[in-house]
């Protein structure tokens, strides 16, 4: 209930900016696209260490992501359509992909083996995320159940580089302990995400229901 009502208080926020780009010609494709070049910067901040920028340029990139389903939705165009919305699931796939590689580049300059395997770990269990529920739904079974989806991911990773940016000098948290512990979060939750869509989808189909 409280993510439906964020997410209605986003519409409500978001509804008149899809307006006004909708008017001047702006495509939810165009945005899904700019939101992949946001992302793919913040990437190379966050490769780079420079934590606090990377953190803020994600959380942007979520605007973008947020805002074309807004303005497909209002001009009734794009993501309307199979080809807009097959679009937007891969550039999401692309955009989050980029992200975790910046992560790695990060750990492994830090020479942080632990971190590296985490953020691998991290990035599998997104993307099994991802495909159980699109399996599933090609097999006529909703399946948007579980924990941590891709927005809030998303959220917990741009928090995370904010405080680990923010602390960067305090002597405990000088190897990235905070981004080891939020990957290892985003780790374990995405696999057991996965798992329980899969446990899920799997008991819907030898059911024969498909609602």
């Amino acid at each position: 209930m409280i993510e439906k009502n964020f997410r209605s208080l986003g519409k409500i926020i978001l509804l008149p900016i899809a307006k006004a780009l909708t008017v001047i010609g702006v495509t939810a494709n165009m945005i899904t696209i700019v939101g992949l070049l946001v992302n793919a910067i913040a990437a190379f901040f966050l490769a780079t260490g420079r934590l606090v920028v990377a953190g803020i340029l994600i959380l942007f990139g979520g605007c973008f992501d947020a805002m074309d389903g807004v303005v497909a939705r209002f001009s009734g165009k794009d993501e309307s359509n199979a080809s807009g919305a097959l679009l937007d699931s891969v550039i999401d796939r692309y955009s989050e992909a980029v992200i975790f590689l910046g992560a790695m580049i990060y750990f492994y300059h830090l020479s942080h083996r632990l971190g590296v395997i985490l953020v691998f770990a991290s990035v599998i269990g997104s993307i099994l995320v991802s495909y159980v529920r699109a399996r599933a739904e090609g097999l006529q079974v909703e399946c948007k159940v579980g924990l941590m989806q891709r927005p809030e991911r998303i959220a917990l990773l741009a928090l995370g580089l904010l405080v680990q940016g923010f602390i960067v000098d305090v002597p405990w948290a000088s190897n990235g302990i905070i981004l080891v512990c939020v990957f290892a979060f985003l780790a374990l939750t995405a696999h057991v995400t996965a798992l329980y869509r899969l446990v899920f989808a799997f008991s819907r189909l030898n059911s024969g229901s498909s609602d």
